[in-house]
């Protein structure tokens, strides 16, 4: 007998048997069915192994299945469910957007929806990864699509949305499928694991889920790798070697490295995993996700989501109050860091390396005492902000000078800039001439002083007010002082 994968296998069949999560898609579509209400154009978007071609393949059995009666769900044992699932009806079309990207290929399938179905209700048209499809193409596909014949169905499913034009999203109805959850997929995969008669620790399927970014068909797929690999029941161990997981034991003994600061024992773990044939970058994810676990049990005392058994976990929170709050998240950002320079570079574990002696080098309370310093700072400059609004518009600021302004100017010159209220401006006789002779000395020294306008003589002390900042502080520059 052939061989089927589980997820070939185990792919769902109707929307209420085997079809996990995306329960917003599931209501809809079967209330568009239920109602004779299904729209003529679908967009399906999210990431990979969430359903999107399964919720397609079901919507076209349902709309074309001859013995549903009055449920919304495919009865899948009509000749015309069966051809569908069988993937030889000839009013079910499956396209690859990658290998029919072109115009050519959208201008035939333009002129085939104009055919009536053969067998069924409706002709489905299901453009997988439908954002691999030209400009070109799109275009013209645009009134094809926005009026097409009414026993066509178009359903177009992508994991890059970004890729798809406006003008084909206006014309669709899109559903968003999110990501699994780990909890969504570990049920799932028991299940299967029932029903096939198998064993599997509760352990290795949670790991199973947890390592699959919350897709089902690369759950499956894994499921059944450990399977082939396990001698009998699949337990966690045999999920971490055909991953290439590090034992929990390594993470606990880096752990216990970081706590008493030994950067040999911390290198010796690093190097067993080299040496063990262990990806660089997913070691340092691990160690990152490690770290975490650890901050999260150092920060409350109540049941938080861990990636350790409860004998793991009593000794984790040890090591936990040993490292600290902020080498712990100091740990979670340079070993992130670590694993996305680990994954572009081909250094090995230098980059895991680097992270570990900076770790070891972060002074336990420097983020503390620096977040404390920056309040202080920010309270100064509150308290000097309130006293100057208190006491109103500050009076000018004067700077004496050291030199004549003029020739007839035989003291120490005065001058005070302000941005605002600005006083009314008084004329002195002597005001030109010093400006002339400074102008025989530095021009621009001349034109920045004539921007400001003679305030008050107080004694020997002449006070300017400038109208803008920045000539009040071009004007203190050592090359303007000379000057004057």
């Amino acid at each position: 007998m052939e061989y089927r994968s589980l997820y070939r296998k185990w792919r769902p069949q109707s929307f209420v048997q085997g079809f996990v999560g995306q329960e917003h898609v599931v209501r809809t579509l079967r209330n568009a069915i239920l109602h004779q209400q299904v729209a003529h154009a679908y967009l399906f978007t999210g990431p990979r192994g969430t359903g999107k071609t399964s919720a397609a393949k079901i919507l076209a059995k349902a709309v074309n299945c001859t013995g549903r009666g009055e449920k919304p769900d495919p009865c899948n044992q009509c000749p015309s469910c069966q051809r569908i699932a069988d993937g030889v009806a000839l009013d079910v079309m499956e396209i690859d957007g990658a290998s029919n990207r072109g115009i050519d290929e959208v201008r035939d399938l333009r002129e085939k929806v104009k055919f009536a179905p053969v067998e069924g209700s409706f002709k489905v048209y299901i453009i997988d990864e439908v954002h691999m499809l030209t400009t070109e193409a799109f275009n013209a596909l645009l009134k094809t699509l926005e009026e097409p014949p009414s026993h066509v169905i178009f359903i177009f499913a992508t994991t890059e949305i970004h890729k798809v034009p406006s003008t084909i999203l206006s014309r669709c109805q899109r559903f968003d499928f999110k990501r699994l959850t780990v909890e969504e997929i570990v049920g799932h995969l028991s299940r299967l694991v029932q029903a096939e008669g198998l064993e599997a620790e509760a352990e290795a399927l949670y790991l199973i889920g947890r390592e699959t970014d919350g897709g089902m068909r690369d759950a499956i797929g894994l499921l059944e790798q450990g399977l082939a690999y396990a001698e009998g029941k699949l337990t966690a161990a045999d999920v971490r070697a055909v991953l290439g997981l590090a034992e929990t034991e390594a993470l606990l003994a880096f752990g216990r490295a970081m706590a008493t600061q030994d950067l040999a024992a911390g290198l010796a773990v690093l190097e067993k995993a080299g040496k063990e044939g262990k990806d660089p970058a997913l070691f340092a994810r691990q160690l990152a996700r490690f770290f975490r676990d650890l901050l999260f049990l150092l920060l409350t005392d109540a049941a938080v989501p861990v990636n350790l058994n409860p004998e793991e976990e009593e000794a984790a929170r040890e090591i936990a109050k040993s490292i600290g709050t902020a080498r712990l998240q100091r740990g979670v950002e340079l070993f992130l860091e670590a694993g996305m320079t680990a994954k572009r570079s081909n250094e090995g574990s230098l980059s895991l390396e680097m992270a570990l002696l900076r770790l070891l080098t972060v002074e336990e309370s420097g983020a503390s005492d620096q977040l404390f310093r920056r309040l202080d700072q920010m309270e100064a400059r509150l308290a000097k902000l309130e006293q100057k609004v208190g006491a109103g518009p500050p009076e000018p600021q004067s700077i004496p000078q050291t030199r004549a302004a003029g020739p007839s100017a035989s003291s120490p010159t005065t001058r005070s800039a302000s941005a605002k209220n600005q006083a009314p401006a008084r004329t002195f006789e002597q005001w030109e001439a010093v400006l002339a002779a400074v102008k025989e000395k530095k021009r621009t020294t001349e034109a920045i002083l004539r921007a400001g306008t003679p305030k008050a003589l107080r004694g020997d002390r002449l006070e300017i007010q400038f109208a803008h900042q920045f000539h009040w502080e071009r004007i203190r520059q050592p090359e303007c002082t000379e000057m004057v």
